[in-house]
């Protein structure tokens, strides 16, 4: 097969000196995806703890170092540069993939749902339990407001939380797929086409909110965003931005710019409509 012909699935892996993470991830993606019509792509912010030469070891995996940590939104837009799949997926590095042959999983849901913009997969807990991957557009304060202890415990700040987060959701009771507006970056899967059209992620996002501000640029398209059970996932989640750290700081930055070029996201909200 030429280096240049078409895939079916193109899964798309950003990392940064997280060896141990990328090492389980690679590893438990090798003998489930088909590489005779899907690809597996790292692309490696600049990491200095050998995660070269491990992938050096899997030769079906494409490796792309890159000199600087771009962030996470200008990683993955190089993973989809080069991506030749007709479906893109993007995976977090901290991740272990359960499911066998998701290619045909893949081709198989956006042959049936044509509509979709997105579509995030089950994601786990380490116990197997499911993980709140699926979100609502936020209001404004949102993000702020459920950082401070004090606001936190206000009764119209946890009511936006809980919607945000979807708490009033019983997914066993839903159908599959089920619409929502958007899914954690950890794993969303798109077209080809659609990413062209949005022309990748937002660079100037560094870390958060790319993820919701590329499904509200889908919805926007008149796209549906979906969650499915078809594919599962375990994802080692750590939140990294409860307190303001240094990266509170840059994720709180991209949510102030996602609004300001938006205009607000809650009106696009599925919430908005009822």
């Amino acid at each position: 097969m030429s280096e240049a012909e078409e895939k079916r699935l193109s899964i798309v892996i950003i990392t940064w000196n997280e060896l141990a993470n990328l090492e389980r991830c690679l590893l438990s993606l090798v003998d489930k995806v088909d590489f005779s019509q899907d690809e597996v792509i790292v692309v490696d912010n600049g990491s200095k703890d050998g995660s070269a030469e491990f992938v050096a070891t899997l030769p079906q995996v494409r490796y792309f170092p890159l000199e600087t940590n771009l962030g996470v939104g200008p990683a993955r837009n190089r993973g989809l540069f080069l991506a030749r799949g007709k479906y893109c997926m993007t995976l977090d590095n901290d991740t272990i993939f359960l499911t066998n042959d998701p290619g045909s999983i893949v081709d198989e849901f956006f042959t049936a749902h044509p509509e979709a913009g997105v579509v995030g997969f089950e994601l786990l807990n380490v116990d197997r339990t499911r993980q709140d991957s699926t979100r609502r557009f936020p209001r404004f304060y949102q993000p702020i407001a459920a950082r401070i202890a004090a606001t936190r415990k206000l009764a119209f700040v946890q009511r936006e939380l809980d919607r945000h987060l979807m708490t009033d959701t019983v997914f066993e009771n839903e159908a599959d797929p089920m619409e929502v507006d958007y899914v954690l970056g950890a794993n969303q899967t798109f077209t080809k086409k659609t990413a062209a059209l949005l022309m990748g992620y937002d660079d100037r996002i560094f870390f958060g909110p790319e993820d919701a501000e590329f499904c509200v640029r889908t919805r926007k398209m008149g796209l549906r965003n979906y969650y499915s059970r078809r594919i599962s996932i375990v994802h080692d989640y750590k939140r990294r931005t409860r307190k303001f750290s240094r990266l509170t700081i840059k994720h709180l930055a991209g949510f102030a710019y996602m609004l300001r070029k938006h205009g607000g996201v809650y009106r696009y909200s599925l919430s908005e409509r009822r």
